[in-house]
Parts: structure tokens; C-alpha cells; sequence
């Protein structure tokens, strides 16, 4: 499945981004994300089997915006640029998700690890990390 990505590849517009994976789960999938924490469970089982993350990249690319706009939504997050965040020069993404413990967060670079290499990205996982760390008022970045 090629999508193409309607809008640059801003924080301003990471949620029209997550909309289109909202859209292309519906569509290609018949599956249900609603923005709910609960919903990553169905994002993280919406793959592209047999193909690699330059093969998927537009659906990748949506995904992860999905699950850092649920961070954004959930834990109190906003998009920023990536050079703007402590994942500066770590990330290659241009946007990740900052908290407000200061902590920041590559959702998309999770949702391109999910699927090279496997159950061990799980995404449900790496959102309740950032919610215990948002908790516990950790600066941890990831």
C-alpha cells in the first residue's frame, strides 16, 4: 500500500498526518483508530508484511505521526521540531513529541522500528513508557 503524504513533514501538521492514518485504516484495513490509547493495539497490528520500511514509508510515516498525536493528546505533548528537542541529532524524523516533563519521544522512528524489527517495538509499550515517565517527572528521552 503507497500513500502520499498530502502535507510537509512539520509538527504544525503532524495531526493532518495521523488523520490520514485514521483514514487508511478504515479504508485498506476495516479497522477502527480512534485516538484512544486502547486504538494503538490496532495501529500496531496494521503492517506491511513482506516489505521494508523504505517500501512503507509514507504508511510508516503516518502511523507514527498517529501514535505521537495520541502521546500529544493523552500526556499533555506537542510536536516540535526535532532540532528544537533533546532528540536533536539523535532522531533523523524532523518532528518527535515533547511532554511536559521535558522528555521527548520519536514516534515516528517507533512505528519505522516496529516493523524492522519486530514485537519488540511494540507501540502500546512505548506510549506507557512515556506515560510513567510523564508520572514520575523523568527527563528520559526515546
Amino acid at each position: 500500500m503507497r500513500i502520499s503524504l498530502r502535507y510537509p513533514a512539520t509538527p504544525e501538521n503532524a495531526v493532518d498526518h495521523a488523520r490520514i492514518a485514521v483514514q487508511l485504516a478504515r479504508d485498506e484495513y476495516d479497522a477502527v483508530l480512534d485516538l484512544t490509547p486502547a486504538s494503538l493495539e490496532v495501529a500496531d497490528a496494521l503492517r506491511e508484511e513482506g516489505r521494508d520500511g523504505e517500501e512503507a514509508a509514507e504508511v510508516l510515516f503516518v502511523l507514527g505521526c498517529y501514535l505521537g498525536e495520541v502521546m500529544v493528546q493523552r500526556l499533555g505533548g506537542a510536536w516540535v521540531a526535532t532540532g528544537r528537542s533533546p532528540l536533536r541529532g539523535v532522531s533523523p524524523w524532523p518532528m518527535v513529541v515533547a511532554l511536559r516533563d521535558g522528555s521527548a519521544w520519536d514516534a515516528i522512528g517507533k512505528a519505522y522500528r516496529r516493523l524492522e524489527l519486530g514485537d519488540s517495538e511494540y507501540l502500546p509499550a512505548y506510549f506507557a513508557t512515556a506515560a510513567a515517565s510523564g508520572r514520575r517527572g523523568g527527563s528520559s528521552t526515546a
